[in-house]
C-alpha cells in the first residue's frame, strides 16, 4: 500500500494539498488555545472536516449538516453525498 501512488495517477505523491487545506484551522486552533473538553474537540474536528469535505465536493455544507442532524433526530443513517460514495476506495495493485 505504501507505493500505490506509483501505480495510480489519482493518488498524489505528497500530502501538500491536504496540509494547505488544514493550515488555517491549525493556526486558528493555536491562537485560541483549543477547546476545554474532549467532546468539544471531537465536535470541532468533525465539523471542520465536514466543512472542508463539502468545499471539495462543491456542495452546501449547511444543507449537509442539516440533513445529518435530521438523521440523528430521526435515528436513521447519516446521508452521504454521492461524490463520496463514488470514491470510497482507490484500487491499487
Amino acid at each position: 500500500m505504501l507505493w500505490c501512488f506509483l501505480e495510480n495517477d489519482d493518488i498524489p505523491l505528497t500530502n501538500n494539498a491536504a496540509e494547505r487545506v488544514i493550515r488555517g484551522y491549525v493556526l486558528w486552533r493555536k491562537c485560541c488555545y483549543g477547546v476545554r473538553s474532549h467532546r468539544g474537540e471531537l465536535f470541532r474536528q468533525r465539523l471542520l472536516s465536514l466543512l472542508e469535505t463539502a468545499k471539495l465536493l462543491s456542495i452546501n455544507p449547511y444543507q449537509w449538516l442539516k440533513s445529518v442532524i435530521q438523521a440523528c433526530i430521526n435515528r436513521t443513517d447519516y446521508p452521504m453525498p454521492e461524490q463520496l460514495l463514488d470514491n470510497v476506495s482507490i484500487p491499487c495493485g
